[in-house]
């Protein structure tokens, strides 16, 4: 596969190994989910690769068909290469690295999404308390000094995998304002949320998927967050290995808007100088908040 960008720079974290992507030899029509966390990256997996094996039944659990590329968690890359190489005809893959992370090949679909911050920290919130980590955590404390520590959090490229608003905001200008990568499939979390088949044709379209509108349909419903909750040990990262507390709180809620009512009105002027402050085109801010249909 052609490179028609190197990397621009290295970004590493606590699980995020740039190395890693050497795991991975691109094949035409491989399609790239890149996404912060939180903001839809297991829900537009799963409708791609549903697409990509043409209905709703996937051969495997989602992790083992539409692997993290650039993680470590906790198998050898040699093995993770194996595995990638053995997966049938095109493959989906993750990645939370933003595009000036990675190559950007010749043949590779990119499809970046992105979510309202403020549902991002409240859904970042949720996550953690579904993991087995200490009740010191940042993300456990009180809402207004959780909302606090993220929203002064720095960008460093050696924490990538730290949770602050500026690592969000970052990836989002690096990847979708930047031009970087030519044909980004760009996605908002709340314009999948009004119109799944709508988002599952535009999937498709820029995949080039030929799709039927019966297909359509029962993706849609597939992937929609009762069933993936239902079948949560099949679509969580690592279900069934009891990484999660319950695999079905991994699809807590989803939704849009779920931080309203929720903070004060001190925590809202704080955020939205911090939001300002990061990202001063009001255009560009009122899209990553709310999408093209809010």
């Amino acid at each position: 596969m052609d490179i028609l960008r190197p990397a621009a720079r290295r970004y590493s974290g606590a699980i995020t190994r740039p190395d890693r992507w050497a795991t991975w030899a691109p094949r035409d029509g491989d399609i790239l989910v890149c996404t912060p966390p939180k903001s839809g990256t297991t829900w537009t997996q799963t409708m791609l690769a549903m697409l990509v094996n043409g209905g709703p039944e996937l051969p495997a659990p989602l992790g083992a068909i539409s692997p993290w590329v650039d993680a470590d968690l906790g198998v050898g890359p040699a093995e993770v290469a194996r595995t990638i190489e053995a997966l049938p005809g095109r493959r989906v893959l993750k990645t939370h690295t933003p595009a000036d992370g990675f190559p950007v090949w010749d043949g590779v679909t990119v499809v970046a999404v992105y979510r309202h911050p403020l549902d991002v920290f409240f859904s970042l919130r949720k996550h953690i308390a579904n993991r087995h980590v200490g009740e010191d955590h940042p993300m456990k404390g009180p809402v207004s000094e959780a909302l606090a520590r993220f929203l002064d959090g720095p960008m460093d490229p050696e924490d990538l995998d730290n949770d602050a608003l500026a690592i969000v905001v970052h990836h989002y200008l690096q990847t979708a304002r930047s031009g970087r990568v030519p044909g980004l499939v760009l996605m908002h979390y709340a314009d999948m949320i009004r119109d799944a088949e709508g988002t599952l044709r535009q999937l498709a379209g820029a995949a080039g998927i030929a799709v039927s509108d019966a297909a359509i349909a029962a993706i849609a419903e597939a992937s929609g967050i009762d069933a993936m909750r239902g079948k949560a040990e099949l679509y969580a990262p690592v279900g069934g290995t009891g990484f999660w507390k319950e695999d079905a709180a991994f699809f807590a809620t989803g939704g849009a808007g779920n931080w309203q009512g929720q903070l004060t009105e001190a925590d809202l002027a704080a955020y939205e100088a911090r939001i300002t402050a990061l990202i001063p085109d009001p255009e560009a801010r009122g899209w990553l908040e709310r999408g093209a249909g809010g």
